[in-house]
């Protein structure tokens, strides 16, 4: 999508263009809220360009407070206005107990809602040219708990002083930092602020996923099809067997991602809201950087020309995960759901799931995410994991029981080592976790399927697994036996290896046409 040349910042994405869109994406945030419907109206304006994607998604999940909050009057009177993410502060980034910003109630109105907003934020999207911005604050600036903050809604005529920061990635966005100085509505009530960023922020894991997502599904088949029509040595790359198992290899794991997202979509209105959404937030974002960067490899010369989306979409990529270590946060928020992971012993309904995902991947729903019991996400009802997949009756010889086995065997190690609640361990257990949620859904994948060709998606989840378990006993000189790798099955000789790699890709085509 094209960008304009504005005096003061030169090439930027057009910000009418995005107002004038927020109006549609936001109409599926409210009154009614359809996660997935707001991500695909967001597609249809956008393009899926990543600048006018993240700016979108942006200004949605700011608005979102006042949906959270239940601020309806607002709601309805601020829709299709550009919204700001005013967070972070240089010298907290995501520390957000420890942000200086201050409110200070204004003693002449009655109803308590406005307040004066003074202090500085940095990094922010959208701030020069919002409309509004959503600000986190303290009404005591001596605070520091969870009840410390507090969210407000600030008009554009409170902020001044902007600085533009230029960055490596997404270059046509305007990202600043600036001073906050003036009048601004408090959204729900003092000291509630974390609880509606809560809120907010699950269902935004989800949008901001949504985005790696999508940079693969452009990606990948732009370098199939580039290699499938280039010439060179007298035939075409996607022949020579090289080149085809790599291409292969990265087509198995996009299609577990662009699974594993609508997967979690699908179950996304239910308890398991929190855990999906932090693993989409971590592991999958990680996931899609590993795929974008092998596949500019792959694809060689051409990724790097800049009507490519091949070299932009790696590059851009890396904001999703690991701008301010949200992707490190993420995963350390797994961490205490491990020992319930491992240990549940209720039986998973096979048919029940599998029933869901082929209704209900990829289709657009009305939901309640943005208000689930905060009680129930915390604490998702997890079965009995390897006998689920024992019972999925898999073609191929695969022992998830010896990864539960290994896995528990390697908390009880660090346990005796004292050393439960080190940073470093929670983070490897967390990422532990969410490899074997994806190894069972790779398991998903090929049930809901019924391909076949999928196998080898689940044999290279599991030897992901058995990488990092293997790892984490290696670095921690663990008395856990190590797990030996599966051998993947042959590699397909198609006679079309395009529409092969294509239709491998197509997973949505596939649960449709069952």
């Amino acid at each position: 999508m094209n960008t304009i040349k504005d005096a003061q910042f030169g090439d930027i994405l057009d910000y009418q263009r995005l107002r004038d869109g927020m109006s549609r994406v936001l109409d599926h945030v409210y009154p009614t809220f359809n996660l997935m419907g707001s991500m695909l109206e967001a597609t249809r304006l956008f393009h899926n360009n990543p600048s006018y994607m993240t700016a979108c998604a942006a200004s949605g999940l700011a608005y979102m407070m006042l949906v959270a909050a239940e601020e309806d009057e607002l709601a309805a009177k601020l829709k299709g206005q550009i919204f700001t993410l005013s967070w972070t502060e240089e010298h907290t980034g995501t520390d957000l107990l420890s942000v200086k910003t201050r409110a200070t109630p204004d003693p002449a109105d009655p109803a308590g809602k406005r307040y004066h907003i003074q202090g500085q934020k940095w990094l922010i999207n959208n701030s020069y040219h919002a409309d509004y911005h959503s600000v986190i604050a303290k009404v005591d600036p001596d605070a520091d708990g969870p009840r410390s903050l507090s969210i407000f809604a600030v008009p554009h005529s409170s902020t001044k002083n902007w600085q533009r920061l230029d960055t490596h990635v997404l270059r046509s966005m305007v990202l600043t930092k600036f001073d906050i100085d003036g009048p601004g509505t408090l959204i729900g009530q003092v000291g509630r602020g974390l609880e509606i960023l809560q809120r907010m922020a699950l269902p935004s894991k989800y949008h901001c996923s949504y985005m790696g997502v999508k940079m693969v599904d452009d990606s990948l088949p732009a370098a199939i099809e580039h290699l499938s029509s280039k010439n060179i040595f007298g035939g075409n790359p996607i022949q020579f067997s090289n080149v085809f198992r790599q291409l292969y290899n990265l087509t198995q794991q996009a299609a577990l991602i662009n699974f594993t997202f609508f997967r979690a979509l699908a179950f996304s209105d239910s308890p398991f809201l929190q855990f999906h959404g932090i693993m989409l937030k971590s592991w999958l974002l990680l996931k899609c950087n590993e795929i974008l960067s092998q596949n500019l490899l792959v694809t060689g010369s051409k990724g790097f020309l800049k009507e490519s989306n091949i070299g932009g979409n790696a590059i851009d990529s890396f904001v999703f995960p690991v701008f301010d270590g949200h992707y490190t946060l993420n995963t350390l928020l797994t961490y205490k759901h491990m020992q319930r992971y491992l240990g549940a012993t209720a039986p998973g309904d096979i048919e029940e799931r599998i029933g869901v995902l082929r209704q209900n991947a990829y289709v657009p729903l009305e939901g309640k995410q943005i208000f689930n019991n905060s009680r129930e996400t915390r604490r998702p009802p997890f079965f009995d994991y390897a006998d689920y997949i024992s019972r999925c009756a898999l073609p191929i010889d695969l022992d998830a029981g010896l990864l539960v086995k290994s896995s528990a065997g390697i908390i009880d190690a660090i346990q005796a080592l004292g050393a439960a609640n080190e940073p470093e361990y929670r983070y490897k257990i967390g990422m532990l976790a969410h490899n074997l949620e994806a190894l069972l859904s790779a398991v998903e994948l090929w049930k809901v399927t019924a391909n076949d060709h999928y196998l080898n998606a689940i044999i290279m989840q599991y030897n992901e697994v058995g990488k990092l378990i293997n790892r984490i006993i290696s670095e921690g000189a663990l008395p856990v036996d190590f797990i030996r790798p599966l051998r993947q099955l042959p590699l397909p000789r198609p006679d079309a290896p395009r529409d092969f790699l294509l239709g491998l890709l197509d997973v949505k085509g596939q649960i449709r046409g069952i």
